[in-house]
């Protein structure tokens, strides 16, 4: 009942009761500190072994490259691209190309007997981009000789990396791709075609072409002769009108009437010839005469319907002649189409290829290596300063704590003594 019930400030914080905790342990946090300190820079200073750092610089940007005139025709597009400073960091730090600067003959004699391993030599490496267009290379090593070796051959190692992935000198290996490649496909386009002309019909169906264009002009003029005929006959037919059939023959009907036999045994042909005697027309009436047109006309009648017939069969062939050699031709265009195209592109790949090699020699690379790492003189770890500074924080840090955790712990027990001898009191 008499026990003394806590007052609401006991729980808040009083910031001068901990500045008077860590003023009364100054000394020993002032002692701690500074040996903490003390301690990292003796370690730092002389146990640690001695570090130099080298450093080289690459250099990445775009070759200037002039063309002389346009190769967008040809299907070509050379277009070198410059490479992302990131993608090249990363690039640098790659085992291959760590482990390619390691067997390299140069540092192999430099190692000597302490022989440096992979997992060494990653830890011995840093990359950073500078800027837009510089790569920093850096090599931490004891040996100050064996630090710069190593950032200059890997410094080379890098700039032979990048102009084989993103130099000019790629492009000129991917034209010399191209152009094998268009020589063939022109080739085996040469051969397509000389094969398909071999085998082609356009020959053969243009001559049937014209051959059945003349057989159709042959039986036109052959059918207009037929119907000039019958319209003669005709005539002589009524010339003879009216006159008795057993009159004989005027000498002009018998020769008119010679003449069109003649035509109309060769209406298929441009030219006959007469021949007439003196006993052509002897006996001959005019009967006769009408018998002899009469069969006359049936005969050319007969013979005009084979011509009709043989116009409207070459009247149906013509056009479907002229659809196969129209076909037979196309798909002849599409070899040659095809041929001429390949041969236009193995033409201006090789004539490009000419043009641009002694160029592409000249600015083919990428990347090189601007400045080269020279033996270092100043240590460059393993930074006393820093390590001193940072051990005398951790120094302050642990002793602060321990002090208010040495206060926490007498306090606690000074309570429990006051509680204890109340409570004797109260008994």
């Amino acid at each position: 009942m008499n026990t003394p019930s806590p007052t609401p400030y006991e729980d808040e914080i009083d910031l001068r009761k901990i500045a008077l905790t860590l003023w009364k342990a100054r000394w020993v946090i002032l002692i701690v500190t500074l040996g903490a300190a003390l301690a990292a820079f003796v370690v730092s200073f002389w146990i640690l072994p001695k570090k130099y750092q080298a450093s080289a610089y690459v250099f990445i940007g775009q070759p200037v490259v002039a063309f002389s005139r346009s190769l967008t025709d040809s299907g070509l597009t050379i277009s070198p691209t410059l490479p992302d400073l990131n993608a090249v960091v990363q690039l640098a730090t790659a085992p291959n190309l760590l482990e390619s600067v390691l067997n390299d003959p140069a540092v192999v004699a430099a190692n000597g007997d302490e022989k440096i391993s992979m997992s060494n030599l990653i830890g011995m490496t840093t990359a950073v981009a500078v800027g837009k267009d510089q790569l920093n290379l850096q090599i931490t090593d004891t040996y100050p000789q064996r630090a710069a070796l190593l950032a200059n051959t890997w410094a080379k190692k890098m700039t032979n990396l990048v102009n084989a992935t993103y130099g000019l000198g790629a492009v000129v290996q991917n034209l010399d791709a191209q152009v094998m490649l268009s020589q063939q496909n022109y080739t085996q386009d040469q051969a397509a075609l000389e094969e398909a002309l071999s085998q082609s019909p356009v020959d053969a169906l243009s001559a049937q072409l014209v051959g059945r264009k003349a057989d159709l002009d042959n039986v036109l003029a052959s059918i207009s002769r037929a119907g000039r005929v019958l319209d003669d006959l005709q005539f002589f037919e009524q010339g003879l009108s009216g006159i008795p059939g057993e009159t004989p023959l005027s000498l002009g009907d018998g020769l008119a009437l010679t003449t069109l036999r003649q035509r109309a045994l060769t209406v298929e042909s441009e030219s006959f010839t007469i021949q007439i005697d003196s006993n052509s027309f002897a006996g001959f009436t005019v009967s006769k005469g009408l018998e002899a047109v009469a069969q006359m006309r049936l005969g050319l009648q007969a013979q005009l319907t084979r011509l009709q017939s043989d116009q409207n069969r070459l009247e149906k062939e013509i056009p479907q002649l002229e659809k196969d050699l129209e076909t037979a031709k196309a798909q002849l265009a599409q070899f040659t189409l095809k041929r001429d195209q390949s041969h236009g592109i193995f033409s201006d790949s090789y004539q490009t290829q000419q043009e641009i090699a002694t160029m592409l020699a000249e600015s083919s690379n990428v990347a090189c290596v601007s400045v080269e790492a020279v033996p270092p003189v100043k240590k460059s770890s393993p930074r006393v300063l820093l390590n001193t500074v940072l051990a005398g924080l951790l120094g302050l840090i642990l002793v602060v704590f321990w002090v208010f955790l040495q206060d926490w712990w007498r306090i606690s027990r000074d309570d429990e003594h006051e509680i204890k001898q109340h409570a004797e009191q109260t008994i």
